[in-house]
């Protein structure tokens, strides 16, 4: 396998990659129905990692036409990787001012938080003073992620 630090990611790979991190028994969730009406696009490899995910209340979903969308094969936003990360945390970290990137006001509310107290615990940092909240995460920026978790 080729690891490939710079590729993007899609929303399914780093999903896999998290709960393999969380060591998650994917087993235990074999029976978990996916409400997303793209479930046929989610890849064998990826769909029990999904179903722990989703059942975890990690995975976030976008609706449309009445319908909820898993968007496995979509990269995933650093926003939306930061956001499912946090997540995975306890509740109650001291959450950063984000003002000090120049981006702040891009990061989407529903993300705020997580990102804040990621900030705060030095799990991320930006890059010359932005945060890239809409921007593609790579897979060495998520690998970096998972390590400061540990």
């Amino acid at each position: 396998r080729v690891y490939r630090p710079n590729d993007s990611m899609t929303r399914q790979e780093f999903v896999v990659s998290l709960i393999r991190f969380l060591h998650v028994d994917t087993a235990q969730y074999a029976a978990t129905q996916l409400p997303f009406a793209d479930s046929d696009k989610i890849a064998s490899w990826a769909l029990d990692s999904v179903r722990a995910a989703y059942a975890m209340g990690l995975m976030t979903v976008s609706g449309r036409d009445g319908q909820l969308y898993a968007n496995p094969a979509s990269t995933i936003t650093r926003q939306e990787a930061m956001a499912i990360i946090g997540r995975t945390q306890p509740k109650g970290y001291q959450e950063a001012d984000l003002s000090a990137f120049t981006d702040s006001a891009a990061v989407a509310s529903w993300a705020q938080s997580y990102i804040a107290s990621m900030v705060s615990r030095g799990i991320i940092a930006g890059n010359n003073g932005k945060l890239d909240p809409t921007g593609q995460v790579t897979r060495a920026q998520v690998a970096k992620m998972l390590y400061m978790l540990s």
